[in-house]
């Protein structure tokens, strides 16, 4: 629900109203729909905040949304979440047409409670443990059966690592997306996370000597009928690569979901006597990421293969990595 491109008016000529009607679809699309939806969850919390305390959610005073920060983090709601409902609430009065509260908060309260809130309730980050390399291979030696459901995790645990994939990307690749030659295969990311104007990204993934993920991939695609033509059509196949089985292991059309990928490393962590706990389906990026650093792999190079905008969180794993190097006090500790 947003405020209109212009107001529309019978009066207006049927071809200018289509006009307005398509424009308001794009200036719509400004937004990824998942942070539309949490505008409006966000949006609605506000709003019933004020009611329960009989106070006009809008306009909203810069005070009152201040003392919603305020009451957010005594809820121990995560800052970061506070912030995208404050800047929900700045969205909803600019999209009615209003000055938002920042904008009219002359005393700059707002500001200050958010940097109190990310200083008294700041949260050290849950970071799960990265499958690398030795992890890896201790995950794919559970996977034992010969099986279409085998081949298929197995080629999801590799390709998924050797890409450095987030779980979205891994459950949304799709058969057109895949492009085979001597030296690997290139997967193409029409649309992730970081590119959400959809400039879309290249990811080369090498044939290997240890993991070997562009067999594993080739296993499961062969096994599961999905490469060459579509006898149907005569035409190259397309859907997803990695589909969802039905319980007999029965092949379908549709493809897994990013919570399959979550319960695969999981289940396959737990399999080779490691905490599941600490393990979730961003081990397979993080683990790309932790052995190259170790393996003092260029970092530019490592940030255009896990296609972080900046270089900032690559550096980390790197620094990581490199922490008992040159040790200042390696010479009298």
């Amino acid at each position: 629900m947003g405020r209109d491109l212009l107001p529309l008016s019978a009066d207006l000529p049927a071809d200018l109203l289509a006009e307005i009607e398509s424009a308001r679809d794009t200036l719509a699309a400004a937004k990824a729909g998942s942070t539309q939806k949490a505008y409006a969850s966000d949006w609605q919390r506000f709003c019933d905040f004020c009611d329960a305390r009989n106070v006009e959610a809008l306009p909203a005073h810069p005070d009152i949304v201040a003392l919603f920060a305020h009451v957010e983090a005594e809820a121990r709601i995560a800052p970061v979440t506070i912030g995208r409902r404050v800047a929900a609430i700045n969205h909803h009065h600019k999209e009615a047409g209003l000055a938002s509260p920042m904008a009219r908060d002359a005393a700059g309260v707002i500001a200050q409670m958010m940097a109190g809130v990310r200083r008294k309730y700041a949260r050290k980050k849950d970071q799960k443990a990265p499958a690398a390399a030795d992890v890896l291979t201790a995950m794919l030696a559970t996977i034992t059966n010969a099986g279409l459901r085998a081949k298929r995790d197995r080629a999801i645990l590799a390709v998924g690592m050797a890409g450095a994939f987030r779980r979205s990307e891994i459950a949304g690749m799709q058969l057109p997306d895949l492009e085979f030659e001597i030296a690997g295969v290139r997967i193409s990311i029409p649309r992730s996370k970081g590119d959400q104007e959809a400039e879309g990204q290249e990811i080369a993934i090498p044939e290997g000597r240890h993991i070997r993920p562009v067999s594993l991939l080739n296993d499961w695609l062969e096994a599961a009928d999905l490469i060459g033509l579509d006898p149907a059509i005569g035409k190259p196949r397309t859907g997803p690569v990695f589909r969802r089985l039905t319980r007999g292991d029965v092949l379908t059309a549709d493809p897994i979901t990013d919570k399959t990928v979550a319960r695969l490393v999981k289940a396959c962590a737990s399999a080779a006597g490691l905490d599941p706990a600490l393990f979730s389906g961003h081990s397979l990026r993080a683990g790309f990421l932790t052995e190259a650093a170790a393996k003092r792999a260029n970092l530019f190079k490592m940030k255009d293969h896990s296609r972080h905008k900046s270089l900032d969180t690559v550096a980390g794993y790197v620094r990581d990595a490199a922490l008992f190097d040159d040790h200042a006090g390696e010479e009298f500790l």
